[in-house]
């Protein structure tokens, strides 16, 4: 079977979605920003490289989590970008509600006045009625919940760690009581990967999270930076990027990544995409540099250029990434390349 996307009353188009992206460039403030409060996850999922251990000791990647001191110097210096990044996305390689801090990570985002709002990706297991309430009470704009499958034996196959999709129904479902009876934005978006699902299975997921949901989406699988040779895709014939939507372009040689987002792993170390999950594209620590150093700094810099010169093959992380193929049009910045090398070559 085919990874035919569907999609099911898909949220608005992110703003990097809809900025020209060669236009702004380049931007003294990042559009996003995510902090991955735990490499380490409750699921082994088999389109996931954090559910290969082997893999991830090949990597060298070592199971770290943030303390919420660090965490709180990082946001403290965020505070020197000449504007508050659009988004904090507070989750990257893990599961981020296993840090028992969470809540207070999100809370002291939005008090910062560094980031304009705050948003996490939960595969939902650890969701309790009463961690909803913690993050809605922290003042969480949105968060997204990872459906693995939608049943038993499907959840069991995708994730080789957990077996109870009723568990997941009923923990989204409570947390959009609170949130509705409360009457706070928090937007929910619910979105499961097509590991080959049949049409009834993509219309139940319709079915149980319609009603409990903000926005629901299909999405493609994807390829990962530095595959290792896996296969990711677990065989899907896959033609779209993540978002379901944006047509994959074998011919794209530079990433908008770098250009406009950065990540932050649990160990400090800078990633320049929330795909790196081999943390090879290191750019600095926030843990011994400000995130607004890094930004603006060397390293980051030749990174780009190494893109704009057409030499993104030289970096073994980005070399075979599909993801970079799957981007939406207005972030594409192939044609603008030579005109920005001469705005990042100085």
């Amino acid at each position: 079977m085919t990874a035919e996307t569907t999609i099911l009353d898909r949220p608005a188009a992110p703003v990097a979605g809809r900025l020209k992206l060669a236009e702004a460039l380049p931007l003294d403030t990042p559009l996003s920003v995510h902090i991955d409060p735990t490499n380490a996850c409750n699921f082994k999922c088999v389109f996931c490289p954090t559910g290969d251990p082997t893999l991830l000791k090949s990597a060298g990647r070592r199971i770290a989590s943030l303390k919420l001191d660090d965490y709180k110097t990082m946001i403290d210096g965020m505070a020197a970008f000449p504007r508050p990044v659009k988004v904090l996305y507070l989750y990257k390689d893990g599961e981020p509600l296993l840090n028992k801090a969470l809540a207070a990570m999100v809370a002291y985002a939005r008090a910062s006045g560094a980031v304009e709002t705050v948003g996490i990706t939960s595969n939902g297991a650890l969701l309790t009625r009463e961690r909803g309430v913690e993050l809605i009470e922290a003042g969480l704009d949105s968060i997204r919940i990872s459906v693995e499958h939608v049943s038993d034996a499907g959840y069991a196959k995708v994730t080789r760690k957990f077996d109870d999709y009723a568990m997941i129904v009923a923990n989204v479902a409570a947390l959009f009581e609170e949130k509705t009876r409360r009457g706070r934005p928090l937007q929910i978006h619910a979105k499961i990967i097509d590991v080959g699902l049949s049409a009834a299975e993509k219309q139940r997921f319709h079915d149980d999270f319609g009603p409990i949901s903000d926005s629901r989406n299909i999405d493609s699988p994807m390829g990962w930076t530095d595959n290792a040779g896996i296969d990711w895709t677990l065989g899907q014939a896959v033609s779209t990027g993540m978002d379901g939507v944006s047509p994959l372009r074998d011919e794209i040689v530079v990433c908008p990544s770098p250009f406009k987002t950065l990540a932050i792993n649990s160990n400090g170390d800078a990633s320049v995409c929330c795909v790196d999950w081999s943390h090879d594209t290191s750019v600095g620590n926030a843990l011994e540099t400000s995130i607004v150093d890094i930004w603006n700094g060397p390293a980051l810099r030749e990174l780009r250029l190494t893109h704009l010169r057409g030499r993104r093959d030289a970096i073994e992380a980005c070399r075979n990434c599909q993801y970079v193929k799957g981007m939406p049009a207005d972030s594409i910045l192939d044609d603008h390349a030579a005109a920005l090398i001469g705005k990042f070559d100085r």
